[in-house]
């Protein structure tokens, strides 16, 4: 079984260990600042500083050959960041994070009216196991922050579409480090000179912050590395993102980790929040599962 498992799998599933650390790490940048904007924009220059290491190593022609869908996805991706980061001001982030497994269905979605994609039962079952999973997520409830749910599920659709530009650019033959790359350097060049003007007096970086933003950089780059490959070698979006719904059940276990170590901004899980957490990302996990043998 595990011999038959394609490759872009095992490494989704990498991506989402580093990415369900990411994710859930900018909480903490809560207690540096309350203006999300700003901190979307800088979580993305501080991945942008990393990307720019890598320039040397990366074809800018391909950059030029499809400049403003390049464009349109980092547009796309600070929109979801944004998004994101007010959902976690008002939601825990053992919630958030493995609500993004909604973005499945924006994905499938969008895939079925860009790509004609079609898909075996098991993937529709693996949707609905996604589905239910959420009723544990949220501690067995119906009900739960209106705001924290409207704002994941607006970051769902913003990462959604920008997941469709990134099949279509890998389609049209561009790198998977060099979209990597991309994705960060062009908005920190274009947008980090405008940030005294953006944030007018609140636009410098803390020694704190700084350290912050560099262990989110470094951790949300190499996943996405990793992604970039994944979606290379898969060409399509769907199910790379039922794999990365492995993410949720991921973050239960280091929002425990975080809040084990102090960091202030990380909520403290109930012994029955910690169970029901964990069995809606197992259900989620499972879903995966599902889908991943029907492949």
């Amino acid at each position: 079984m595990i011999s038959i498992i394609p490759s872009y799998v095992w490494l989704t599933l990498l991506a989402s260990v580093f990415h369900a650390f990411s994710f859930t790490y900018t909480k903490q940048f809560l207690a540096h600042s309350l203006n999300r904007q700003k901190l979307a924009f800088y979580s993305q220059y501080a991945v942008g500083f990393l990307a720019v290491l890598l320039l040397p190593f990366v074809d800018l022609a391909q950059l030029w050959e499809q400049f403003w869908l390049v464009l349109s996805m980092c547009v796309l991706v600070l929109l979801g960041q944004t998004s994101y980061l007010n959902a976690m001001r008002h939601g825990d982030a053992s919630f958030v994070v493995p609500m993004l497994g909604c973005k499945i269905f924006a994905v499938a979605g969008l895939s079925v009216l860009f790509f004609e994609q079609t898909y075996p039962p098991s993937v529709y079952l693996a949707g609905l196991g996604a589905f239910v999973s959420l009723f544990f997520l949220n501690d067995g409830k119906l009900h739960g922050s209106p705001l924290a749910l409207f704002f994941v599920l607006l970051t769902c659709f913003f990462f959604a579409l920008a997941d469709i530009i990134v099949v279509h650019v890998l389609k049209n033959g561009m790198g998977g480090l060099e979209l990597a790359v991309f994705v960060f350097v062009v908005p920190a060049v274009l947008l980090m000179p405008l940030s005294p003007i953006l944030f007018k007096n609140d636009w410098k970086v803390s020694k704190p912050f700084g350290k912050s933003l560099l262990i989110y950089a470094l951790a949300h780059f190499m996943g996405l590395i990793i992604l970039m490959y994944a979606f290379k070698l898969s060409e399509e979006a769907t199910m790379i993102n039922i794999v990365q719904a492995s993410r949720g059940f991921i973050a239960v276990g280091v929002v425990y980790v975080l809040a084990r170590f102090g960091l202030s901004q990380m909520e403290k899980l109930t012994r029955k929040q910690l169970i029901s957490r964990l069995a809606g990302g197992l259900l989620m996990f499972g879903s995966l599962a599902v889908a991943v043998a029907g492949i």
